[in-house]
């Protein structure tokens, strides 16, 4: 997988960077709009942010 187009954002979940429509704050952490919701862990909020 290339590195700049997908990103691990869980432990259960790595995704593709061009179907991010949006980071929505939650109460229990962030998580990805992609049509559905995705959660993101804390361990790789910052990465995920960084690559947005």
């Amino acid at each position: 997988m290339d590195g700049k187009r997908f990103v691990r954002v869980h432990r259960r979940y790595i995704v593709s960077l061009d179907f991010v429509q949006s980071i929505v704050p939650l109460e229990s952490g962030d998580a990805l709009s992609t049509g559905g919701e995705v959660p993101v862990s804390r361990r790789y909020r910052d990465a995920m942010k960084s690559t947005c």
